[in-house]
């Protein structure tokens, strides 16, 4: 338990000091990293970002159909259930137990069971 503890202390320390520094340089950057950061340790698990790219090339590769879905999808929300389809995220990506759809021409990665969204494609 300790351990992780420490994990996370140090994920988030060094979230923040990327935010301080991108602050220097680019306040809507700084600001929007922040917004990032805190969306993420709100729901307690991320897309590691050396998994980020080859997971949306996969997902790609599988062709999965888009839903419409008229509410807004961003991280850290819950998704309504609705008319679309998840399909589990491979193991390999970093991100166990979670699932992934296609929400209005967007890739949605999401907790199955709380429904919480933890990433979305642009």
């Amino acid at each position: 338990m300790l351990g992780r503890i420490v994990a996370a202390t140090l994920v988030v320390g060094g979230a923040m000091t990327s935010s301080a520094a991108l602050a220097q340089n680019d306040p809507a950057a700084a600001v929007a990293a922040g917004v990032i950061t805190g969306a993420a340790i709100a729901t307690g698990v991320i897309v590691p970002y050396e998994h980020r790219e080859p997971l949306h090339e996969y997902v790609v590769h599988e062709n999965r159909p888009s839903y419409r879905y008229d509410d807004e999808v961003v991280v850290g929300r819950e998704l309504r259930s609705g008319p679309y389809e998840s399909y589990p995220v491979p193991e390999r990506y970093g991100v166990p137990d979670h699932h992934y759809t296609i929400i209005n021409g967007r890739v949605v990665v999401f907790h199955p069971h709380t429904r919480r969204v933890i990433h979305v494609y642009d």
